[in-house]
């Protein structure tokens, strides 16, 4: 009876059980990240001073998309486009940050993909083809690939040299065994005010779409098709980014950043007791703000890390804390002053990133 049992399982009760197992994986995955977009769209109005999007509406339709971005702020740029984007989105980040497993299951969940490259070790060159298939898979499903063509992370106000890793995943996913020729690639850029915590404007601009077509080059030449790739790309990308010199004098580069933004404008600051209410909210939430900034600098020493570190404390550390200390409240004063800090703390941190500036 025993080895019946044990037979039955190892055969069509295993698979069963294995599959059911990966499906409630994969529900648990989407559930989070899901419930992470959430958690952003509701922190990122309170987080910026101002989001605009440009071209939104010409994003194409039922169709799969590769968004080939600029990389000026760390994680934070996909949050920007993510949060924006109706399909989920796969993003394409440097491997490295994998390497810790608790922090490779987080990433994980919120749909992000490593990129390994030759510097980082022989041993992870082999995940190359894994990437690959994995930003393959995403586009075939139907969600969308994030990746961001310059290849690293630098808080500026330009565009850097591109690398060839976004013509090699374009060139495959069109010419492959398994091609999607209506995929199409979207310039994007993201442009930042500043780069150092909440109170920024950010413009998200999407370009004109590249086609299969629009690469004359045969994709039989395969280094030529590359290039010519990586030239319209560049010149499309270009035209949504800001640009402004390094040693431009502070002066100027605040004109510049302030004409770029013209069309980005900041809602009315409100009456006066909205911007009482918005002071109030400051002042409360100072003593918090100020636990996760000082947190956020000595994790990432104030590295480019720095913008997307603090808003991701602050996106999920944030809603416990307030549901502790309104649980704490209800303790002691009753669920009812307890029910009241719930909703009266979140509500006085939007009035001060909204009315008080």
């Amino acid at each position: 009876m025993e080895n019946e049992y044990s037979g039955a399982f190892t055969g069509k009760a295993y698979f069963k059980t294995l599959n059911n197992f990966t499906n409630q994986k994969n529900t648990l995955h989407t559930l989070f990240y899901y419930f992470s977009r959430f958690l952003v769209r509701l922190a990122l109005p309170v987080y910026l001073k101002k989001l605009c999007v440009v071209n939104f509406d010409k994003l194409p339709k039922r169709t799969p998309m590769l968004l080939a971005s600029n990389h000026p702020d760390s994680f934070f740029d996909a949050v920007v486009i993510g949060s924006v984007l109706d399909k989920p989105i796969h993003t394409l980040t440097r491997g490295d940050v994998f390497k810790k497993p608790a922090v490779a299951f987080w990433l994980r969940q919120i749909n992000l993909i490593p990129v390994f490259r030759g510097s980082e070790g022989r041993q992870y060159l082999k995940n190359h083809d894994n990437t690959a298939q994995e930003s393959h898979n995403a586009l075939k499903a139907g969600d969308s690939v994030v990746v961001f063509s310059e290849g690293v992370c630098v808080n500026e106000w330009r565009l850097r040299p591109l690398g060839k890793g976004t013509a090699r995943m374009a060139h495959q996913i069109w010419f492959s065994d398994d091609a999607l020729p209506d995929m199409k690639v979207i310039p994007t850029g993201v442009n930042y005010e500043h780069f150092r915590g909440p109170g920024k404007r950010v413009m998200l601009r999407f370009g004109k779409e590249i086609s299969q077509d629009d690469i004359l080059t045969s994709p039989l030449e395969y280094e030529k098709w590359l290039r010519e790739f990586n030239e319209i790309l560049t010149v499309r990308m270009n035209n949504e980014i800001l640009t402004l010199p390094a040693d431009l004098p502070k002066d100027e580069h605040t004109k510049e950043l302030n004409a770029f933004f013209e069309n980005c404008t900041v809602p009315e600051r409100g009456n006066a007791l909205f911007r009482a209410i918005g002071w109030l909210g400051r002042t409360i939430h100072k003593p918090l703000y100020s636990f996760f900034e000082k947190k956020a600098a000595k994790l990432t020493a104030r590295s480019v890390f720095y913008d997307s570190v603090l808003f991701g404390l602050l996106m999920y550390l944030y809603p416990l804390t307030v549901l502790l200390l309104s649980v704490i409240l209800g303790i002691f004063a009753g669920w009812q002053a307890g029910l009241i800090l719930f909703f009266a703390l979140p509500l006085l941190a939007w009035f001060c990133g909204r009315y008080y500036k």
